[in-house]
């Protein structure tokens, strides 16, 4: 009689050892394919990375921040500009009875863009590498000008800037913006802000916020100076909501919020 195949039968171990390999190989052949799959899944859909948006100041001066963009943004945009000075009376009620309330309804849209720039009726001369300014209602006022403008430049962004504007407007000097707008707020750079607004920085920028100024045509010759896609809307003066939704087309739905 024939043995038994035992675990030591040669053909026995071969076919176990070839069944084995077999095996292997169909998983190798997956993993590959399985692999592959995912390198080209995620070189035809990479991961989606922040938006990152380069905003101009206004300055000229661009600053990169990482934002995620969720605005979908239809219908058109407007370009709102609003020259003016810290301590102009006429500014004063324009920036908290109108840019202020507007700029919290409409901001939000992303269908208008601000810009504002702190000079009015201002001379400013180059004197060496520095500058000297003389401003409509005296030195203080020149010197909150600067600190606008340092504001602006330093933060970049409207939604941000804004309500520190409307802090710092109307203030009697440099004292008295620091104690109830800037050193009582965490998200500015207290000492960074002071020593622009005090030095050659603030003057620098506050001469750049003149060239823009100069270059307004027709010329400046109200304060505040409001201009909406580069002409001049007076009567955005006495109503800014109401001119800036009226040119908005489609009108986005915060225009019909209670003001």
């Amino acid at each position: 009689m024939g043995r038994l195949a035992s675990d030591k039968d040669p053909l026995l171990v071969l076919r176990r050892a070839t069944g084995r390999h077999t095996i292997r190989q169909y998983l190798y052949g997956a993993l590959t394919i399985v692999v592959l799959f995912f390198i080209y899944r995620w070189i035809t859909n990479p991961p989606k990375q922040p938006f990152i948006d380069t905003q101009r100041t206004t300055f000229g001066l661009s600053e990169q921040k990482n934002v995620i963009d969720t605005k979908v943004n239809t219908g058109n945009t407007l370009e709102l500009a609003i020259y003016m000075e810290s301590q102009c009376p006429d500014t004063t009620r324009f920036i908290k009875k109108q840019l202020t309330p507007t700029w919290q309804q409409l901001g939000s849209t992303g269908r208008v863009t601000l810009t504002v720039v702190p000079f009015g009726k201002a001379r400013c001369e180059p004197v060496g590498q520095d500058f000297k300014c003389d401003c409509q209602h005296g030195a203080n006022e020149c010197q909150l000008n600067q600190l606008m403008n340092c504001v602006i430049d330093d933060i970049g962004y409207p939604d941000k800037y804004v309500p520190v504007i409307d802090c710092i407007q109307g203030k009697r000097n440099l004292n008295d913006a620091y104690e109830h707008c800037i050193d009582n707020t965490s998200s500015l750079h207290s000492n960074r802000l002071k020593k622009c607004a005090e030095g050659e920085r603030g003057r620098r920028l506050l001469a750049l916020a003149g060239q823009q100024t100069a270059a307004l045509t027709p010329p400046l010759t109200f304060v505040p100076w409001v201009t909406i896609d580069g002409s001049r809307v007076t009567d955005a003066y006495y109503d800014l909501r109401e001119n800036l939704c009226k040119r908005l087309e489609p009108m986005p739905e915060e225009c019909n919020a209670t003001a």
